[in-house]
This record gives structure tokens, C-alpha cells and sequence, in this order.
């Protein structure tokens, strides 16, 4: 999960695409669409506006967006596969296979691959592959939450 310092993320986007505004505005609905969909799923509470703000999102905000409009062959299958990703992992939670269990802890956070993507396509394999470390680090370096522990959630 990004962090919620605003500036803090915000250089992260402009660093992960390289100052490419339109990429960086992609990745940032990304990430709206992605904790709207997880509030959705999670909470009760403002459930009506959620879904509301994840339809402007999903269906105006980002087919307008021209980062997204000018790399749509490569960004659609992938957010497919991310979504697909994010539905196991919620089935596979509760799993009797503890290896489903844990490839569903991991899978749960495939958002990420679109970060990774994304920078491939702005600036290659290896800005990818530093992006990747450095996305890492800002979003799951500092967290100690156990298979185990998503498991209670």
C-alpha cells in the first residue's frame, strides 16, 4: 500500500515513471481503484460512494487517460491478470492448501506489477527492475504482517 504522505507519493510516481505526468496520473488511479475495491470488499461503511468514486475512476478517469489510451494493449490484459490475481487470493485465504495460502498472501499484492510495468514501458528493464526495489521498499519493507496474520483479517 502506498503511504498516505501525498508528497511522498507523488515523487515516488514521478521517480517510477520518470517525470511522465500522464503515467504518473495513471498509476495514482491505479492505486485509488485498487483501495476503493479493497474498502468495498472490507467495509460497510460508504459502500454507495465507493462504488460510485470506483465507476468515475474505472470508466472515465482512466479510458481519458493518455498514458493509459497510448499503451491500452499492454496495460488491459495485464490489469486482467492483476484483478484475476486479487480474486484468488481472497478464495485461496481460506484454503486447506497452505501453499494456496501462501501464494494468495503474495498474489493479494499483484497491483504492484503494474508499477513495474509501467516503468518498463517509460524507461526499460532496468528502471523496471529499480522501480520494483524501490516500490518495495516504500510499500512492503516496513511491514511484519504474517500469512498467518492476513489469514485472521
Amino acid at each position: 500500500m502506498l503511504p498516505t504522505d501525498q508528497e511522498k507519493v507523488r515523487a515516488a510516481l514521478l521517480r517510477w515513471t520518470r517525470g511522465d505526468e500522464a503515467a504518473a496520473a495513471f498509476l495514482g488511479e491505479i492505486a485509488e481503484v485498487a483501495r476503493l475495491a479493497d474498502d468495498i470488499v472490507d467495509e460497510d461503511e460508504n459502500r454507495q460512494r465507493n462504488v460510485c468514486w470506483l465507476l468515475v475512476r474505472t470508466l472515465t478517469v482512466l479510458p481519458a487517460n493518455p498514458f493509459f489510451i497510448r499503451h491500452v494493449s499492454v496495460l488491459a490484459p495485464l490489469i486482467n491478470s492483476v484483478i484475476v490475481q486479487w480474486q484468488l487470493s481472497d478464495e485461496w485465504r481460506s484454503s486447506r492448501d497452505a501453499l494456496k495460502r501462501q501464494f494468495g498472501f503474495v498474489m493479494r499484492e499483484a497491483v504492484g506489477s503494474i508499477v513495474t510495468a509501467v516503468a518498463g514501458i517509460v524507461g526499460g528493464y532496468d528502471h523496471a527492475k529499480a522501480t520494483t526495489e524501490d516500490f518495495f521498499e516504500l510499500c512492503h519493507a516496513g511491514s511484519r504482517e504474517t500469512v498467518e496474520d492476513w489469514i485472521k483479517d
